[in-house]
């Protein structure tokens, strides 16, 4: 019988203290071969033998040395391993367990995945060490020598360990007092030294965020929140009877909205294209107001970029590490919208998910909420807005829990308030909060003078991504861009470039690749203006049409139709935002647009 399998207790608990607080598989292996304990998916395979797919192990036990392998099926140690192929590890870390100088058995630390390895070989130095630590405790447990010395030092890098660990952790005894805390865990809930041992309670309140439980925890005195995972430990040792492993919000929420956030979205003023006068003083002006906390209204047409100016104010201020939530107000159907503000706990109402949700302006504590389309918002709504804004305080639906935030509120529309005031959909109280300080962004026909160095950007872009050779505008090819008026503005704009990319076949690009109606736009203009020489060289004026007897030619109703459809597409893109501004602009719904498209 295998020695080690007498201290069996001990190397349990170490596997699952170990397991729990780095997040990595650990197992203990004899001389035999055989596994002696195990977490994870060894947990339920203990006492199997590792004769047929055990040669890392079975090389640390013949030389007597710790064995890191981060390249497993490729490691000359697992060329003739027989289970090479079904090998589902990413690292193996192991080391020899020696009792005076004779090797007892083999610990090792295995990544079942990339995360865990990139980890591991971040810190590679501290987890050789660690392993080595434990396989030396292992050894004193044997020999009954010096325990407490060894404990100490296994202990000491156990917090090296823990202390750079991204998530909170808390250990709890069996009496509900907490026996451990890592340095996240101490700032998260205000902890000190004299808080150990201090009792705790967690209480599940049944919400989620992405797939993190919210706990109220109380210590101290003291009532917070969190989000995290608690997780019972099968521990035979009283003082570790449980973890709380936790994620701050704050941090969670950066993610989310950081995982949210399109990467070709413009987080920072040098990225919003253009050296015109009238951008030049929306930048300048960003630059003023960004370091301030007041509530900003972005106005504008559609497609002039007031996403990527609010976007622009956040990332220039002292807010720029805290989370951007964007949310569009006419995109969310009314009886949803106040759930997405304020979130709701279980059984808020009819179709509640049964663990509740946060909302966004919870979500967007410590930074910034960006309601684009704010004119769509219902009434009933703008007054708890209003009521938010004033106390910045609110309750989640179903919950009679007071939540304060700080959150600094960006609205945008392209809708005129004014107008929406005097026809009572707007409420002027709420306006004149949100419009502390306004930011009206020109259209695209105002700055004309960008044109070129737009075409070059969004040319540059779509070239790459379609792995096209680079390509330019020719002067002729810029003269009829800057003749249009681009009711769409840079929306538009970027999908005649993308367009003609798609549409160019080499060489240089000809007048004739600009969408239709851009084309026949500027021919109109040209030839009515000042007759066919105004148009640009090499392009070919429309031949003449042969007279047709009086009367206007009569065109079928679905024809008139398919046409209507063609050129709202044409306008305002093919892509999701383009086809919700298409519906709206022919007065139909975007589920009958969708028809309609497959129609033609």
């Amino acid at each position: 019988m295998s020695e080690l399998r007498n201290i069996l207790p001990d190397i349990t608990r170490f596997c699952t203290i170990i397991s729990t607080v780095t997040g990595v598989d650990i197992e203990i292996v004899d001389t035999a071969m055989k596994r002696v304990a195990g977490t994870g998916i060894y947990a339920s395979h203990v006492g199997e033998s590792l004769q047929q797919a055990g040669n890392i192990y079975r090389h640390a036990l013949h030389t007597g040395s710790t064995v890191y392998v981060d390249n497993p099926r490729e490691n000359a140690l697992c060329l003739n391993c027989p289970q090479r192929d079904d090998c589902r590890e990413f690292l193996t870390l192991c080391t020899p367990v020696t009792l005076n100088n004779r090797t007892m058995g083999v610990i090792g630390l295995i990544c079942f995945n990339e995360k865990d390895k990139q980890r591991v070989l971040g810190q590679k130095d501290i987890f050789i060490e660690f392993v080595q630590q434990i396989a030396g405790i292992i050894g004193i447990s044997l020999a009954n020598d010096q325990r407490s010395r060894k404990v100490n030092q296994m202990l000491d890098l156990l917090l090296q360990v823990t202390d750079r660990n991204t998530h909170g952790i808390l250990m709890i005894s069996k009496k509900g007092k907490i026996s451990y805390s890592n340095e996240m865990a101490r700032s998260e809930f205000s902890l000190t030294e004299q808080s150990l041992d201090a009792d705790v309670d967690i209480c599940d309140t049944g919400n989620t965020v992405a797939d993190m439980k919210e706990y109220e925890v109380r210590v101290e005195g003291r009532r917070q929140y969190c989000f995290g995972r608690h997780i019972p430990l099968d521990s035979q040792d009283d003082d570790f009877t449980a973890v709380l492993l936790i994620d701050p919000l704050p941090r969670l929420t950066c993610m989310l909205s950081q995982f949210g956030a399109s990467a070709e979205n413009a987080d920072a003023l040098q990225d919003i294209v253009g050296e015109s006068r009238a951008i030049k003083n929306i930048k300048n002006r960003v630059l003023r107001i960004a370091k301030t906390s007041s509530t900003v209204l972005i106005t504008g047409e559609s497609g002039t970029g007031k996403e990527m100016f609010a976007r622009a104010i956040h990332a220039n201020s002292d807010r720029k590490g805290k989370p951007f939530i964007a949310i569009n107000c006419g995109a969310i159907p009314d009886t949803l919208l106040e759930s997405e503000f304020f979130g709701y706990v279980s059984g808020a109402f009819t179709g509640a998910h049964r663990s509740g949700r946060i909302g966004k302006f919870e979500l967007a504590d410590n930074g910034v909420l960006f309601l684009d389309e704010i004119g769509a918002m219902p009434l009933y709504l703008q007054v708890k807005l209003l009521r938010v804004l004033q106390e910045r305080s609110f309750t989640r639906l179903g919950s009679n829990r007071q939540i304060s935030v700080d959150v600094r509120i960006i609205a945008a529309t392209n809708e005129n308030l004014n107008s929406l005031i005097e026809q009572k959909t707007f409420r002027d109280d709420l306006y004149y909060r949100l419009n502390v300080i306004p930011l009206e962004l020109p259209p695209l026909r105002r700055h004309k003078e960008d044109i070129p160095m737009l075409a070059e950007y969004f040319l540059d872009r779509y070239c790459r991504r379609f792995a096209r050779p680079p390509v330019r505008l020719s002067p002729p090819m810029l003269t009829m861009l800057q003749a249009y008026s681009w009711p769409g503005n840079i929306r538009e704009f970027e999908n005649c470039i993308e367009y003609m990319v798609n549409m160019h076949e080499g060489g240089a690009l000809s007048p004739s690749q600009l969408p239709a109606k851009i084309h026949d736009a500027y021919v109109k203009s040209a030839v009515g203006t000042n007759g066919p020489t105004a148009l640009p060289p090499n392009h070919a004026p429309a031949p003449r049409e042969v007279p047709r007897p009086a009367g206007k030619p009569v065109i079928p109703l679905e024809e008139m139709e398919k046409d209507a459809v063609r050129n709202a597409l044409a306008l305002f893109g093919a892509d999701a935002e383009g086809k919700k501004m298409a519906a709206r602009a022919l007065g139909i719904g975007i589920s009958t647009l969708y028809r309609k498209i497959r129609e033609l």
